[in-house]
């Protein structure tokens, strides 16, 4: 199979149930979500959970020549009220990173919903972080206590491994993923608004962000794999740079 088989990685936030309004710019509305993901299912693409993508980005199992990942940051309760049974309709797994800080937030899962939807067979439950910071401006002791902590607040919570994290903002360095794999996860997804592909990092897998103004025809070209740029090695300038500004404005803050 060839080097360059292409799988991309949805990135969804909160999903504004009919008739509500949200002033959030990361929310899809239903009715777009349900006909993304119908898209999804037209493409015949195979989903994967975010276990099963790390499982083929190392070469442990066969990478489906067409998959796709569906994946949600943060936790918000309609995931389980709006978007979860749409995806169980259509029969596609998907993978929820859940910011264990945000727990019984406005608007956000309680402990005991999210362990309602944790026994869901097409349902992975990954970790987010405790406080959603931006961890690669962050000490090296602080950074690895957001990521083992949300981890075993998750595994003691639901009773199960969770080995796949999400960075918040997708902001990670070097330092990070070597503080993500010591606290034993061994997937983590990224951003970078591209697609990912065969030979992408375990540790880093490229997403694409769905919001509020994405059009549907640029979802359904990502889904065909040509409506954003194929994930590259390593960092742009312009990340480190930005990374830098955080960091000073950081200190400045301290």
């Amino acid at each position: 199979m060839s080097a360059q088989t292409l799988v991309p990685v949805l990135l969804y936030h909160s999903i504004t149930p009919t008739g509500a309004e949200s002033s959030d710019p990361f929310a899809v509305t239903e009715a777009g979500f349900r006909e993304d993901m119908e898209a999804v299912q037209a493409s015949g693409r195979v989903p994967l959970t975010a276990r099963q993508l790390g499982a083929c980005l190392r070469g442990e199992q066969p990478l489906p020549e067409h998959a796709i990942a569906l994946t949600f940051d943060d936790g918000f309760a309609d995931f389980a009220e709006v978007a979860l049974p749409i995806m169980e309709k259509l029969s596609l797994s998907s993978t929820l990173f859940m910011t264990t800080g945000y727990f019984d937030r406005p608007g956000m899962l309680s402990p005991a919903a999210l362990r309602d939807i944790a026994s869901v067979d097409s349902l992975e439950i990954g970790a987010h972080s405790v406080t959603h910071p931006h961890m690669d401006v962050l000490n090296a002791a602080t950074e690895l206590k957001e990521a083992a902590d949300s981890r075993k607040h998750l595994e003691d919570l639901l009773g199960m491994t969770v080995d796949s994290f999400a960075y918040p903002h997708g902001s990670h360095s070097r330092r990070t993923r070597s503080a993500i794999a010591q606290a034993g996860y061994v997937n983590a997804h990224a951003v970078k608004n591209a697609i990912s592909h065969q030979t992408d990092d375990c540790l880093a897998v490229a997403r694409f962000t769905v919001v509020t103004d994405t059009e549907r025809e640029q979802v359904a070209r990502v889904i065909g794999a040509t409506g954003a740029p194929i994930s590259w090695k390593g960092e742009r300038l312009r990340t480190r740079g930005y990374r830098l500004a955080r960091r000073l404005m950081a200190g400045a803050r301290s």
